[in-house]
């Protein structure tokens, strides 16, 4: 097990996806489903780029384990950009994180090396 708040984030947000699917998906119609499809897509993206990348520094991660759930809040940030390919996932979370990195709908290449 993970010891560091990166670790214990990833563990937390992984359990807040088990209980999310056992809660929420067991529970649902397909016309449900087609309702919360924004909110599914962006926890599965939320949790492969955690899985991927440090994204967070470990105070924020911190900060995120203050959440209830805080896959569901990253989740919700990221569900407002995912119409837009050009923004990043680090650039959304900026606001949230309190981070000032300028404007998330600006496309910056060097995200992508």
């Amino acid at each position: 097990m993970n010891h560091s708040m990166i670790g214990r984030l990833n563990d937390c947000m992984e359990q807040n996806y088990k209980d999310f699917k056992a809660k929420t998906l067991a529970t649902l119609t397909k016309e449900d489903i087609f309702e919360l499809a924004g909110q599914i897509s962006a926890m599965e993206d939320v949790r492969f780029f955690m899985s991927t990348y440090d994204w967070l520094d470990e105070t924020e991660a911190y900060h995120m384990l203050s959440h209830n759930n805080p896959l569901e809040v990253l989740a919700n940030v990221w569900k407002d950009f995912l119409s837009d390919s050009g923004c990043s996932f680090e650039k959304a979370l900026n606001p949230l994180l309190g981070r000032d990195d300028g404007d998330p709908y600006e496309v910056d290449y060097d995200d992508y090396d």
